[in-house]
């Protein structure tokens, strides 16, 4: 009895753990971005890109062309969604560079870490612009 007992709260727990991840992971975000980008230190070409969430804190970017990507840290943020319920992503603009800095998907949203290089662009310009691009959530 004792052991069932604690195989029950075992299993509740990692449950409540784990069905979050597992609930966020089912879907991804594909977008257009129209513009050249960059993650970390990582820059993208403008064109078609999926994100998911792997873990908790972690995403995957991945070009829908050519399969290349970066897998990048994430915070947890708030939710920007455009009024019909479009997930999208959110950039930081100086001058003609873009970062991304937030994703928001199903009711969820993430901040990324601000990069080095985005550092340097702060340090060199003005407050960033925000730009948004709608996506479309599809799930696996």
């Amino acid at each position: 009895m004792k052991n069932m007992i604690v195989r029950t709260l075992v299993t509740l727990s990692l449950s409540a753990v784990l069905s979050p991840v597992a609930l966020l992971a089912q879907s991804k975000i594909n977008a257009t971005i129209p513009f050249d980008f960059t993650i970390g230190a990582k820059s993208f070409a403008a064109g078609d890109y999926s994100v998911k969430l792997v873990s908790e804190y972690v995403i995957l970017v991945q070009s829908i062309k050519d399969g290349t990507g970066v897998m990048t840290m994430v915070q947890p943020g708030e939710k920007t969604h455009r009024p019909d319920g479009t997930p999208v992503l959110v950039f930081n603009r100086y001058g003609d560079t873009y970062f991304l800095a937030r994703v928001s998907g199903d009711d969820r949203g993430w901040r990324l870490h601000t990069s080095a290089a985005e550092k340097e662009m702060v340090a060199r310009s003005s407050l960033p612009k925000p730009v948004i691009v709608a996506a479309a959530l599809h799930s696996k």
